[in-house]
């Protein structure tokens, strides 16, 4: 092969953005709400989930607000309009040991998010999979990193959060110790598409 030095330009093609954020711990009632979360009832080998309407809640309103907030600014800087963001849905997820969340989607909605109340060192992470299925037509062997995996991963960090694309399909692999989160997800109410391309709604 020819050693020719050529300069070239690097673009980020149709990217999936995903977001993460650490709002002041003073600032959220975790303990409060863990216990909340836990004294929900359920059989005993299944997956504690609240109801979806926690952010109606005093104690898990100020959590409401911050994903409202940053779900806000990440619209903004992704340059789209609506007339109001509404949290269409919250609730509380606590899996124990060898529990875990299929994958699935958020359906419905345009932004999802999720919190991590409590956690340990070996919680289970998040995991998303590459959106585009004409991507894995070919795989050549590779050292797996942000550019070229199929799969990526956030570790459950106690006292942080992700925002994504609803529609990105996600997971939570078996846990060896317990996990609890709050999820949620938001609408932005307004008009979506063009009247005069017939791809209209008011939603």
């Amino acid at each position: 092969m020819v050693d020719v030095n050529i300069k070239y330009d690097e673009y980020a093609a149709f990217p999936t953005m995903m977001y993460k954020f650490k709002p002041e711990k003073r600032l959220l009632l975790h303990t409060e709400m863990a216990t909340y979360i836990k004294v929900q009832k359920c059989d005993e080998n299944e997956v504690v989930q609240t109801s979806s309407d926690l952010y109606k809640l005093s104690t898990f309103r100020d959590l409401a607000d911050v994903a409202k907030n940053v779900s806000a600014e990440i619209l903004q800087k992704l340059g789209y309009k609506y007339d109001k963001l509404e949290m269409t849905g919250m609730w509380g997820n606590w899996l124990k040991d060898g529990q875990s969340h299929p994958p699935h989607t958020h359906s419905n909605n345009v932004l999802s998010g999720v919190y991590y109340i409590q956690s340990q060192k070996e919680s289970s992470p998040i995991q998303f999979f590459d959106p585009r299925p004409i991507a894995h037509h070919m795989k050549p062997v590779n050292t797996p990193n942000w550019q070229n995996a199929g799969m990526l991963q956030f570790d459950a960090e106690e006292g942080s959060g992700l925002i994504f694309p609803s529609w990105l399909q996600h997971w939570v692999p078996p846990t060896k110790t317990d996990r609890i989160s709050v999820s949620w997800n938001i609408l932005p109410r307004g008009t979506y598409g063009l009247a005069d391309e017939y791809q209209y709604a008011n939603i």
